[in-house]
């Protein structure tokens, strides 16, 4: 048996509590009557999508682009028949549009297409679009506020949407996008993460960081007066040696999870974004939990991280308007915070988007 649990905003039902309101300040359980079990969960700006150990999908909350797959918003999960004969194996949600990989590495794509992020061309298809199943090989997939990357089964990164501030790395001519395109470059790509602006990748053969696009933060661990934007891939020598586990994005901060447990981010502090109340200097920060815990995932939403410990304790750190943190704290968590949960309750997994968070319990 499994336990659900959600908290942070609610302003749309995404928590899936079928409830409507402002924020939920602590996990809080969920009915899953509906769900025998969980693989992942995708948060996107005010929607979440739900993929079981089947391959069946489920959603709610924020669908005025039709981002749940559904024809009305619900505010508790509900099964997506639609897709109901799709076998999916990854998820993931931009901010009022969805999609997901299917066991055969095809894509679906699904929501708001005004910047062509569903890789669909605009004059055929409207800002609000029914699940398209893609012709494009694809094996995992990540997506911002108005662009999507996906990497194939040979390494590459494909990639679609906005590009004003050159987070396609297509070059600083093409700004716009409505097919996946080719990066070029990039080879035995294994991670890519898109921000709001930006976008990450990793190399696993090169171990070497990919960065292109917005920078205004330090996002791309450049100098942001000499580079405010960066239009096609640019290789950053980090030190990292050991293999990733997690490269993750915020709306302008990044996350690196290593497998010897260390956690590395960069880019914006301003909510405590990094874990640490120093300001942001263009170095990365090396955060650590309390006690010399050690980390067995982090997940983060747009401008807040959850972490969970090896000691079965969670922590949080970053924005906390809406509660996204569960830390009960301000409204900035500026180092990791113990979020308060029931020590009797193990928990499996942890996911977060937006302002929202999900943590699954056995």
């Amino acid at each position: 048996m499994f336990t659900l649990w959600s908290w942070g905003a609610n302003s749309h039902g995404q928590l899936g509590l079928d409830v409507i309101n402002e924020q939920i300040q602590e996990p809080t359980r969920l009915s899953t009557d509906c769900i025998d079990s969980i693989k992942q969960i995708a948060c996107g700006g005010g929607h979440t999508l739900l993929l079981d150990n089947d391959g069946r999908l489920y959603s709610c909350g924020w669908n005025t682009k039709k981002q749940l797959a559904l024809e009305h918003e619900v505010y508790k999960f509900q099964r997506v028949w639609s897709l109901s004969g799709v076998k999916f194996t990854n998820v993931a949600c931009g901010w009022d549009f969805s999609c997901g990989v299917t066991d055969d590495n095809f894509l679906f794509v699904w929501g708001s297409n005004s910047h062509g992020q569903l890789g669909l061309p605009k004059e055929h298809f409207s800002e609000a679009t029914k699940p398209i199943r893609l012709q494009v090989n694809a094996c995992t997939v990540s997506m911002g506020l108005r662009h999507t990357a996906i990497i194939n089964s040979k390494g590459e990164v494909w990639i679609t949407g906005c590009g004003k501030h050159g987070q396609l790395g297509l070059g600083k001519d093409v700004q716009f996008s409505d097919r996946f395109q080719k990066v070029p470059v990039l080879k035995s790509i294994t991670h890519v993460s898109c921000g709001q602006n930006h976008t990450v990748a990793w190399s696993s053969d090169e171990k070497a960081l990919y960065v292109w696009g917005d920078n205004k933060h330090g996002q791309l661990l450049l100098n942001p007066e000499k580079y405010k934007k960066i239009y096609k891939p640019e290789k950053i020598d980090i030190d990292v040696r050991k293999k990733v586990k997690k490269l993750v994005s915020g709306w302008t901060n990044v996350l690196l999870w290593l497998e010897d447990g260390q956690i590395l981010t960069w880019g914006r502090n301003n909510y405590g974004q990094l874990g640490t109340e120093n300001p942001f200097e263009g170095n990365i920060i090396h955060v650590q939990l309390p006690d010399k815990r050690q980390v067995r995932d982090v997940v983060l939403g747009s401008e807040h991280t959850i972490c969970l410990a090896d000691d079965n304790t969670l922590w949080a750190w970053g924005w906390n308007e809406h509660s996204n943190t569960g830390t009960k704290s301000g409204e900035l968590v500026l180092c990791p915070t113990l979020i308060p949960v029931d020590i009797q309750i193990k928990v499996e997994k942890i996911f977060s988007g937006g302002a929202h968070n999900f943590m699954l319990s056995s």
